[in-house]
C-alpha cells in the first residue's frame, strides 16, 4: 500500500472527547495482518501497568457475517499514547512516514477537536455568559478546591491522578481543568466524590476591630456554629485553607 495514497485522518476518530485510532486502522496502514497486531498489543499488556492499558487501549467487538452465519471480530481502539507504544518497533518500507503520517493526523483532529470545544464556550443566548458571549471559566478559589476534590479522591481511592484529571476532561469536554466552566463547578467537585462546600455562604460577620474575633465551629464540612471570642480564634483546618482563597 502507497503510505502517500493514505488519508490517515480518516483513521483517526473522535471518540469521548479524545482522538483515538483501532487496532483495525493500523494494520490496514501499516500493511499487516489484524492478527498479528492484535497479538502484538496483548502482548504489550503484559508489559506495561493496567492502569495505561485502561486508559489507552479499549476492548471492542464487531458482528461480521460469515455466509449465512455471523461471528464477532475484535479490535481495540487506542489512544495516541497507545498507537505510538504499539508501532515503536514496527519496521519495514516507509514505516517511519507512515508513523510521522499518522501522528500528524492525530494532531489534526485534536486541533479541530479543539476549535470544536473553544466554540462551545459562546452562547449568547445564555444568561450566565460574559458581555462577549463566553462562559466564564473557574476562578482561582474554584480551581484549588478541585485540585483539593482530586487529592481527596486519589488518597481514598485505588485512581491515579492521570485517570481522575482524565474524567474532568472528558466529562467537561477540556484539556484543562481550569477550562471547567464556572457554572459546573458544583458538578465537578460531586464528579470527584466531594460534597459542594457552603463557605461560599458564610454568615455577615460583624467587623473584627470592634468586636475581637471569632470562633467557625465546622461539623461535616459545614459551618455549625460563629462564636465570639476576645482572646484567640479556632478554625476547623480544612476551613482556613479555603477562606484564605
Amino acid at each position: 500500500m502507497n503510505a502517500v495514497a493514505i488519508d490517515f485522518e480518516q483513521f483517526v476518530q473522535i471518540n469521548h472527547s479524545e482522538p483515538v485510532t483501532t487496532s483495525e486502522f493500523v494494520a490496514k496502514a501499516f500493511g499487516k495482518k489484524h492478527c498479528d497486531v492484535l497479538r502484538k498489543i496483548e502482548e504489550i499488556f503484559t508489559q506495561v501497568p493496567d492502569f495505561f492499558i485502561k486508559l489507552n487501549f479499549k476492548f471492542n467487538e464487531k458482528l461480521v457475517k460469515v455466509g449465512f452465519g455471523e461471528r464477532h471480530d475484535k479490535f481495540y481502539e487506542l489512544t495516541k499514547d497507545g498507537f505510538m507504544l504499539l508501532v515503536m518497533g514496527f519496521t519495514g518500507k516507509n514505516a517511519m512516514s507512515i508513523k510521522i503520517a499518522y501522528i500528524n493526523a492525530f494532531n489534526a483532529i485534536a486541533e479541530k477537536l479543539r476549535q470544536i470545544q473553544a466554540k462551545q464556550y459562546i452562547d449568547t443566548s445564555n444568561q450566565n455568559s460574559k458581555p462577549d458571549g463566553r462562559y466564564p471559566t473557574l476562578n482561582k478559589r474554584q480551581q484549588y478546591l478541585i485540585r483539593q476534590a482530586v487529592l481527596d479522591n486519589v488518597a481514598e481511592t485505588a485512581n491515579t491522578f492521570h485517570s481522575v484529571y482524565k474524567k474532568l476532561y472528558t466529562r467537561f469536554n477540556v484539556y484543562r481543568y481550569q477550562d471547567i466552566l464556572a457554572k459546573d463547578f458544583d458538578e465537578a467537585i460531586e464528579l470527584l466524590g466531594g460534597v459542594v462546600n457552603p463557605i461560599d455562604n458564610l454568615p455577615v460577620l460583624p467587623n473584627i476591630n470592634q468586636n475581637g474575633r471569632w470562633l467557625l465551629v465546622v461539623r461535616n464540612n459545614q459551618i455549625a456554629e460563629v462564636k465570639s471570642l476576645k482572646g484567640y480564634i479556632c478554625l476547623n483546618t480544612g476551613a482556613i485553607n479555603k477562606l484564605i482563597i
